[in-house]
């Protein structure tokens, strides 16, 4: 069915008015309709220091929607003759362990690779703000002796995979990857405001500052401590991503092939390489969010309209960014079905646990509204009339199902597999804690763990944080930290010591010394 696309201006402007504030940071948005731009506005301050206002114009990390542009640089030296993508990363990155020779470049690009993530064990011992030396992810990786999964066998979002392929990039091309960006892909474009910034402390002209709210109240800047790369470095301006949104119709970079691989699914929720197919009301799109510390990109192309949406943030909260893509959507598109709306009934509420996978999730309620706690974030749920709950924020296909009415068991399927978790409950007496006192060592070096009464302190080479620990179940611990920040893992009790796990880690092993 063909859809009616028409672009009222004054509708766009009243979804953007709430926030049109002089003190606070706010949201870059263009849309574009057949490749040409039809809209474009910013709202709010740029930077609350020196109250200058946001413009479709001005610079602002598009974050893991670099990911994409990284894929593309990789095909072209594929299209060079210069790799397959079936090849092992340790073809050109040797230094690495041997686990990754059953991985390939492919699995690196889709995260199926298994592989651990570097950047969430950083983030274990010091918010992400902390400064690091920019081979410490690479030396991190190469101490690692364990995997997540085997390779092609799951599907776990993975920034540290992508510092892998930025480094093939760089070491096959010979070029820093900054300037294999800007000449490969940017320039030709002509998207000259574009380009990859390592560092929020570089100083780049034209460039938004990012926000991250204080406990206050108010606000401050939001910095990430570690180098980036591929896997989120890339700043950008909305004037730019419109002409990069026109480009993937009729791409001139990158041949018709390796766009075809891009935007061919390797997971069963559509995330394909660097690139995400999905539907929204039954039209086809593609897509690629991100997030960085203090701002927030989604990048969004509806197929059946070749209606264009990008909207950066630099400080306003994420699911407000979300919301405000499909509001849009909403607006241009005409004839769109029905949204189902969610299935009444009580909510199964509590702690569950997978003796199999040591997943932990949780499912809360507020105002009759399910909520679910998947892979450290809360986030708002949806239930069909099946009674499966499902997320629709973050790259998964989770269907979290009931089995029975008594809600002491779910069922959640994921990527084809089903994972059995069953609802825990605080022992009665905490006594079993005196067990975790002590120091504990993972197999990265540097990377320890030392427990004492109701804190957990994380140490590695980027610094330390403390978490507090609360029991959920027998041997089962959860530990959050009080940053503005926060860090959630689990512990599980092992003969040897705990398996820690986090949003993107599993059961990482700390040997207790």
């Amino acid at each position: 069915m063909a859809h009616q696309v028409h672009i009222d201006v004054d509708k766009l402007d009243g979804l953007l008015a709430p926030f049109d504030s002089t003190s606070a940071p706010g949201f870059a948005v263009g849309v574009g309709l057949k490749g040409r731009p039809v809209y474009r506005r910013g709202v709010g301050l740029a930077s609350i220091e020196t109250s200058t206002a946001l413009s479709p114009s001005i610079r602002m990390r598009i974050g893991s929607t670099s990911k994409h542009f990284c894929v593309l640089a990789l095909m072209l030296l594929k299209e060079d003759g210069l790799l397959s993508l079936d090849d092992s990363p340790r073809l050109v990155l040797p230094e690495l362990p041997a686990w990754a020779d059953d991985m390939t470049i492919r699995q690196l690009m889709a995260h199926t690779s298994g592989m651990r993530d570097s950047l969430d064990i950083l983030m274990l011992s010091a918010p992400p703000s902390a400064p690091i030396a920019a081979d410490e992810q690479f030396k991190m990786l190469c101490q690692t002796k364990s995997v997540n999964f085997l390779p092609g066998n799951g599907w776990s979002y993975n920034n540290g995979g992508y510092v892998l392929l930025s480094m093939i990039i760089e070491r096959l091309s010979g070029a820093p990857l900054g300037e294999f960006l800007r000449e490969r892909i940017f320039l030709p474009v002509g998207m000259v405001d574009t380009m990859l910034r390592p560092l929020d402390t570089d100083l780049v002209p034209n460039s938004a500052t990012l926000h991250v709210p204080d406990l206050s109240g108010g606000w401050r800047r939001g910095v990430m401590g570690a180098p980036v790369g591929g896997e989120g470095g890339i700043v950008s301006t909305v004037d730019d991503m419109l002409r990069w949104l026109a480009h993937m119709s009729t791409p001139r970079v990158g041949s018709a092939e390796s766009w075809a691989e891009m935007r061919t699914p390797a997971a069963s929720h559509g995330y394909g390489l660097g690139l995400m197919m999905g539907t929204y009301r039954g039209l086809s799109t593609v897509h690629h969010a991100g997030g960085v510390i203090g701002g927030s990109c989604q990048m969004l192309k509806v197929v059946d309209c070749d209606l264009d949406v990008i909207v950066i943030s630099n400080g306003r909260n994420a699911l407000d960014l979300y919301n405000l893509v499909d509001a849009i959507i909403d607006s241009c598109v005409a004839d769109l079905p029905v949204i189902q709306q969610d299935t009444v009934g009580a909510v199964a509420t509590g702690t569950y646990y997978s003796k199999n996978s040591g997943r932990v999730l949780k499912i809360s309620e507020n105002n009759g509204n399910p909520f679910m706690m998947i892979n450290g974030m809360t986030l708002p749920a949806k239930r069909d009339r099946s009674g499966a709950y499902s997320v629709s924020i973050m790259p998964t296909d989770i269907r979290v199902m009931p089995d029975g009415p008594d809600f002491e068991t779910l069922n959640a399927i994921e990527f084809e597999r089903t994972d059995r978790l069953e609802r825990v409950h605080p022992p009665a007496s905490h006594s079993e804690k005196k067990e975790l006192f002590g120091e504990y060592k993972s197999e990265i070096s540097e990377l320890f763990a030392f427990i004492n009464g109701n804190v957990m302190r994380v140490s590695g080479v980027n610094g330390s944080q403390d978490y507090t620990l609360e029991q959920i179940g027998s041997d089962i611990w959860m530990a959050t930290t009080q940053s503005f920040f926060p860090m959630l893992v689990t512990l599980e009790v092992s003969e040897s010591g705990i398996l820690m796990s986090s949003g993107r880690t599993a059961r990482l092993h700390f040997k207790r010394q």
